[in-house]
Formats: structure tokens, C-alpha cells, sequence
């Protein structure tokens, strides 16, 4: 929600907000997002719905099986997992 509104928690404007206007603000978000679908034609609004990539737009089915993280390091994990720091 912050991100929306260029806040960061330590501003006094985000910090004086109550639980009531963060549910506000997301509703209202919602709607929003509801008006801007119920524009658009049948076909489109199928398609906007999609679960897509955010960076090339591709549908998550069109992903394959599974997906792979190439910034994952397999072999820190492993040690991590054995109780190692490094």
C-alpha cells in the first residue's frame, strides 16, 4: 500500500494511518481495478485477467512445469539447510 503512495513507514503521514485507512485505501483499489476490467470487452478483459510475467508478458501457462529461479544458489541452500552458515 505504501508503495503506491511513494511512503515509506517512517513518514509521519504513514505512520498516522489506522487500520481503517489502509482497508480504505484497498478497497477503493479494488474498485478501481473492477471499473477498469468492466471497460474493456469480453476478449480483453479475459486476457487482462491473466496471470502473466511482468517482465515479457508471457501467460503462466505457457511457463511449462515449475519454474527456475537462476539467482537461487542449490548449493548454499543445501548447507544452509545442514545447519551451516556459510
Amino acid at each position: 500500500m505504501l508503495r503506491d503512495f511513494s511512503a515509506l513507514p517512517t513518514e509521519v503521514r504513514a505512520r498516522e494511518m489506522k487500520d481503517r485507512d489502509y482497508l480504505w485505501c484497498l478497497v477503493n483499489q479494488l474498485l478501481d481495478r473492477e471499473e477498469e476490467l468492466d471497460r474493456l470487452c469480453p476478449e480483453c478483459r479475459a486476457r487482462a485477467e491473466e496471470a502473466r510475467c511482468p517482465v515479457c508478458g508471457r501467460t503462466q501457462g505457457s511457463w511449462g512445469k515449475g519454474g527456475v529461479n537462476a539467482a537461487f544458489d542449490q548449493d548454499r541452500f543445501e548447507r544452509m539447510r545442514g545447519g551451516e552458515d556459510r
